[in-house]
């Protein structure tokens, strides 16, 4: 069987948690892959750093939808299922059209989508297999982002109110256009079927980690230090951050004398600012062998406020041998994880300080749930392993592909 797979990156970088996911799960798959890229604006330049040849026989990519202006009736939908339609009439047109035409060429009979802001561009391909890999929910995390921005307060959040409610309209009606949806953890797909009102095909299908954390671990770090890694211009990391500055290190470990790496890139202005004044912060900014600098540090905090989905952080950690002091939020998708087996989860800013500090001064403690944490990694979250509900989608037990390790920051 031949499938297209429809993207919005190259998905040819090892440092992106979107292209990771992209390319496990299309290695999966035991057809003749042919990858069309449907940017909404124009991608950045960058340095491919995987070979993408092995999993798509061809790469087709269209040119950006979202260029120049917008027209101004798109502020009247009531979903975003017509949304790029709406916004750029002819760009969006032109890109169904080539679509099309990839899919008459290669004969395809199965197109998987990842991510749902794409969905509208396939509704007019006939006679396909559909899947649809939404990864994290939209309605899910743009509905924590409401409630910790403080709901309307007094109705000045309206905008955010109306996106809220269009993504929840857009996800309810999901699972009726696919014949089959996943997601990356259980919790974005209660949210689709509590939407949708059907739980027949969606599905959970969690990420996996690369070989290059199940490779042996780092020896232990030492230092009264903790590290945090992960994109920063993604709005729940920058949330964790502020929420683990305001209420844990300036309250707490500042005096203690435990010092903050942060790794990964665009950090917001005022990160930087901070590092600038205070030495015990350290912003590195994109680290190209995540192994090398992050196993500097024996703890890694991962202080979710808001978002949803499978935070990959958490599984490196496990891999690096990295003791993780977490919020139950940073860890709701990994059902297997254990509080005081694998790691520590507090929720409250006293109790994470206490927690932090507890494993900084406790070596031993901190080698238990390393080795507990690591045994877990190797059994129940290599992509072979969490793709299984995905191969059941096309009736394969194993596909051949294989994509080669990252070494780089995740979301």
């Amino acid at each position: 069987m031949t499938t297209l797979v429809l993207a919005s990156t190259r998905v040819d970088t090892l440092h992106s948690g979107y292209d990771l996911r992209v390319a496990q799960l299309c290695a999966l798959v035991p057809d003749e892959r042919h990858l069309v890229v449907a940017p909404h604006y124009p991608l950045p330049a960058r340095t491919p750093t995987m070979d993408n040849s092995a999993l798509f026989a061809s790469v087709t990519e269209c040119p950006p939808i979202l260029t120049g202006s917008q027209a101004l009736r798109r502020h009247l939908r009531l979903d975003n299922q017509r949304y790029l339609r709406m916004s750029r009439p002819r760009e969006a047109a032109a890109t169904r059209r080539l679509l099309s035409a990839v899919v008459a060429e290669r004969d395809v009979r199965r197109v998987i989508v990842f991510g749902e802001s794409l969905v509208e561009l396939v509704r007019d391909i006939p006679s396909c297999s559909m899947v649809l890999d939404v990864c994290d929910s939209t309605a899910l995390t743009q509905s924590r982002a409401f409630a910790h921005a403080g709901g309307f307060r007094g109705g000045r959040n309206w905008r955010d109110a109306l996106d809220l409610y269009r993504a929840r309209r857009t996800e309810a009606r999901l699972p009726a256009l696919f014949d089959a949806v996943t997601t990356v953890g259980d919790v974005d797909t209660a949210e689709i079927v509590k939407r949708s009102g059907t739980a027949a095909n969606v599905f959970t299908v969690p990420n996996g980690v690369d070989d290059a954390f199940l490779a042996p671990m780092p020896p232990p770090a030492q230092r009264r230090g903790v590290v945090f890694w992960g994109n920063l211009d993604f709005e729940p990391n920058a949330h964790a951050l502020s929420y683990f500055f305001d209420e844990v290190w300036f309250p707490a470990l500042r005096a203690a004398g435990v010092e903050v790496a942060v790794m990964g890139r665009n950090a917001p202005a005022w990160l930087a600012a901070l590092a600038e004044r205070e030495p015990l912060v350290r912003v590195t900014g994109f680290v190209a062998d995540l192994r090398a600098e992050a196993s500097r540090y024996p703890v890694m905090v991962n202080p979710m406020q808001t978002g949803s989905g499978l935070k990959n952080k958490v599984l490196e950690a496990f891999g690096l041998g990295i003791a993780v002091v977490s919020t139950a939020r940073g860890v709701e998708a990994l059902p297997g994880v254990r509080h005081r087996e694998h790691l520590v989860v507090a929720d409250g800013g006293a109790e994470f300080v206490t927690a932090v500090l507890g494993l900084l001064d406790d070596p031993t403690r901190r080698l238990r749930l390393r080795a507990n944490a690591n045994a877990l990694l190797h059994e129940h979250y290599p992509w072979h392993v969490t793709g299984r509900p995905w191969q059941a989608l096309f009736g394969e037990p194993e596909a051949s592909t294989t994509v080669v390790a990252g070494q780089g920051e995740s979301a």
